[in-house]
């Protein structure tokens, strides 16, 4: 009884270490390319997975497109960098692309 406490207990431990090293920081900030770069993966799973249509999954895309067009022209004024303020204005487009996509994947699911 004694030694299969132990070998739990170094399982356990064994476990809860890998879980550390492996999973990234809970503040990893991602950048606004990888952030699109998620959003249009997110995008072509829920169009695979028949929780959007192809016309809504366009739809998605051309959005994407539109916030990526609406960042090169906020970094052309600023010689190739973003203020702060430019970043929100992305941030908030970004997050409004993610929760159309989030409503609409949901609503599939519930029909």
């Amino acid at each position: 009884m004694r030694n299969y406490t132990f070998k739990y207990i170094a399982i356990c431990l064994v476990t809860l270490v890998a879980q550390s090293l492996l999973s990234p920081p809970a503040d990893a900030k991602l950048t606004i390319t990888q952030r699109q770069n998620i959003l249009l993966k997110k995008i072509n799973r829920a169009e695979r997975a028949n929780e959007l249509t192809h016309k809504e999954a366009q739809g998605l895309r051309d959005k994407r497109l539109s916030i990526i067009a609406m960042e090169a022209r906020m970094r052309n004024r600023n010689n190739g960098r973003l203020s702060y303020s430019d970043i929100n204005k992305v941030e908030r487009e970004l997050n409004g692309l993610s929760l159309k996509l989030q409503k609409k994947a949901l609503a599939k699911r519930v029909d």
